[in-house]
């Protein structure tokens, strides 16, 4: 006869031998070894639904797995309250050698990773094994191929026997920094509060119960705990050592139960151990409950001592406080921070666009700006758009200058009709509302703002400017969800707007391109009074589209702010400049010149007062502004600058009324030069 064993037959055969390992490891014998791969130890975790110290002893009896680290950068000591990405390493590693985090590498030095970092310190022969990872841990981590593991691969742990005699707890204290916790919706594990305890110096003790109050704070009236939590876990030293559902705590018991603890829960003699409390909050969490209080004490802590003697100890430190320890309860976006953050994109278009007079221009950018994620994934599902005119034209409603406008996110676009509402300066929005885009937690995507332009006619003229943005009243009414389906708030978990610029449109017309700035000042004849002369230079290039255009070539200052200067006069100056002494602007004691230098075709100079570039002809304009200040006037001392304001341009020669090209002029300026 022949038997065969498969793999399935393989693992029921090895579980029913891991049952009795656990019979007779928990029973103080020493266990035959078994070499298991992780997956079939994971599986027969699963199967015989262990958990705590017994799901360890299974774990203990994988063979071949890494001890070795991967290599981290500590750059100082590490203890309770540590952040940061040296953190999330040695949790990760940690975890890799099968050290327990139960809460995983979150980047946060807790109770958890210093009970794991104390484990194995032991391994190491560490002395003491507290958990604190400072030099001599360091060290040692760096030098070690082999920081070893929580136990021999293959041998199932023995059971500790508890040493010395009578036992007690010395000292109780509140784990610092555990207190006004809070829980979030379908958050797992989270820790509300511990204590430290100090096993006196006479015997080890094993702690094997805690009584538990929960007592209903603000907000929370008659519900119940399990309104709030889905469960409550036990541990000590970051091992696992009871779990139990929240509904156990009940309102006719005051919220008071006794857990009893699992075995293994020892802290040595004359050693600090950590008893610490985690809550699971529920998926489904009532929004009316968000930020509803709770308060957790440690009526008693029971334990045994070396003698087998079990003690029930209500009145050490801050065993039976009743001041105990607050938490609360909140949506998943305010427990993890979540938030969508809006920000105005660097690379958003500016300036002029070259349009059609017989046919519509499509697929004109208008705006960039980008949303991101943080806290969590965020659930985008639609965006809001404000389109406004801004400069004055003919056309009073979005859909006499687009006739489509469109946003695409990440490659995918969505289209909506240009709206007939009135569009003015304060503008009309425009709802892409079939939107479904998903942002993982810690990206960013980029919304890119298009429209299809109407050719110009009766309402679309030359110079006519839209300007898109994303304002404060589309972010409140933009509909975005957290991981759990929950609206996010404005202003809290929804910040941040974004402008473009105007973008203006022209059949015929001119670009300008910044080139550079120059300032000097060539002091006066003695060098003391007020009689300095400054020397301000502006160069930019301007190139002429789609026909003939005129620039004027003469130099006006004004004293108004950008966006306010008038419609140029060829006769008086078509280069307008605002001259500024300490941030307040002069018209006086001023000289201009103004040159041009070739770049594409041959500019006509006038003499007189204007350029004629031709399509596609370009020329590098310099504005030079001099002052020189009067000999006795105080009101000159100052820092000196230089700011062009706009360029008067037309399509008919010696215009009266030429138009004004004042777009993305920012950086149009000279840096400020004292002079007196």
């Amino acid at each position: 006869m022949t038997i065969s064993i498969t793999k399935s037959s393989r693992i029921v055969a090895l579980a029913v031998g891991a049952g009795l390992v656990l019979a007779v490891a928990f029973g103080g014998f020493v266990a035959p070894a078994y070499a298991l791969t992780q997956a079939e130890a994971t599986t027969i975790i699963q199967v015989l639904g262990l958990t705590g110290s017994q799901a360890a002893a299974i774990q203990a009896l994988v063979s071949g797995g890494s001890s070795t680290t991967s290599l981290c950068t500590f750059t100082g000591p590490l203890t309770i309250g540590a952040t940061g990405p040296q953190v999330t390493c040695l949790q990760e590693n940690l975890i890799s050698m099968g050290f327990s985090i139960p809460a995983g590498a979150t980047g946060y030095f807790g109770t958890q990773t210093r009970a794991a970092v104390a484990a194995w310190q032991a391994s190491k022969n560490i002395v003491p094994p507290v958990g604190y990872f400072g030099p001599i841990s360091q060290q040692a981590w760096a030098t070690s191929a082999a920081p070893g593991t929580p136990g021999t691969p293959g041998t199932p742990s023995t059971p500790t026997t508890l040493q010395g005699g009578a036992g007690s707890i010395n000292d109780a204290d509140y784990v610092s920094g555990l207190n006004n916790e809070q829980v979030g919706e379908g958050a797992e594990d989270v820790e509300v509060a511990g204590l430290d305890l100090e096993a006196d110096s006479g015997s080890d003790i094993e702690l094997t119960a805690v009584n538990l109050n929960f007592s209903p704070g603000s907000g929370v009236g008659t519900k119940d705990l399990d309104e709030y939590a889905d469960e409550v876990s036990v541990w000590v030293n970051g091992k696992e050592v009871a779990r139990v559902d929240a509904s156990d705590f009940r309102d006719d018991q005051n919220f008071d139960r006794t857990i009893s603890l699992d075995a293994g829960g020892i802290i040595e003699a004359g050693e600090t151990g950590d008893l610490t409390i985690a809550v699971s909050g529920i998926n489904n969490l009532d929004s009316t409950d968000a930020t509803d209080v709770w308060n957790i004490e440690f009526e008693n802590v029971r334990f045994r001592d070396a003698q087998g003697a079990s003690v029930t100890d209500s009145a050490t430190g801050d065993i039976n406080d009743a001041t105990g320890r607050n938490f609360t309860f909140d949506t998943f976006a305010t427990a993890n921070d979540v938030e969508l953050k809006a920000a105005s994109s660097d690379d958003t278009p500016k300036g002029v666009v070259n349009i059609h007079s017989t046919s519509n221009t499509d697929g004109v950018e208008l705006f960039r700006f980008t949303l991101e994620a943080e806290g969590g994934d965020i659930r985008v599902r639609d965006i809001p758009i404000n389109f406004a005119t801004s400069s004055g034209g003919t056309a009073t409603t979005l859909a006499h200058i687009a006739s489509t406008v469109y946003i695409d996110v990440d490659g995918t676009e969505w289209s909506e009709a240009g709206s007939a509402a009135v569009v003015g300066t304060s503008g009309a929005t425009v709802t892409f509302d079939d939107v479904d885009v998903t942002i993982d937690e810690g990206d960013k995507v980029t919304v890119i703002v298009k429209a299809d332009i109407n050719d110009t006619d009766a309402n679309l003229v030359e110079g006519d400017a839209l300007t898109a943005s994303f304002s404060t009243s589309n972010r409140a009414v933009l509909d975005a969800e957290d991981e759990t389906g929950e609206s996010l708030t404005d202003g809290t978990d929804k910040t941040g707007t974004a402008t473009g610029d105007p973008i203006a449109f022209y059949d015929v017309g001119i670009n300008a391109t910044f080139v550079s700035a120059e300032e000097s000042v060539v002091a006066g004849a003695d060098g003391t009074n007020d009689d300095d002369t400054a020397t301000l230079k502006l160069v930019y290039d301007i190139a002429a589209f789609d026909g003939t255009v005129y620039v004027g070539n003469l130099a006006s200052s004004t004293d108004v702010a950008d966006g306010g200067a008038s419609v140029p006069d060829v006769d008086l100056g078509g280069q307008v400049f605002r001259y500024e002494i300490d941030g307040t602007a002069t018209t006086t004691l001023l000289s201009t010149a103004v040159s041009k230098v070739d770049q594409s075709g041959t500019v006509a100079d006038d003499g007189v007062d204007e350029y004629t570039f031709e399509d596609g002809e370009s020329a590098r304009i310099t504005l030079t502004v001099t002052r020189s200040n009067a000999t006795v006037d105080t009101a000159s001392d100052g820092y000196h600058s230089l700011h062009l304001v706009g360029i008067g341009f037309s399509t008919t020669q010696d215009d009266d009324t030429m138009s004004l090209y004042e777009f993305d002029l920012d950086d149009y300026d000279t840096d400020p030069i004292f002079a007196n």
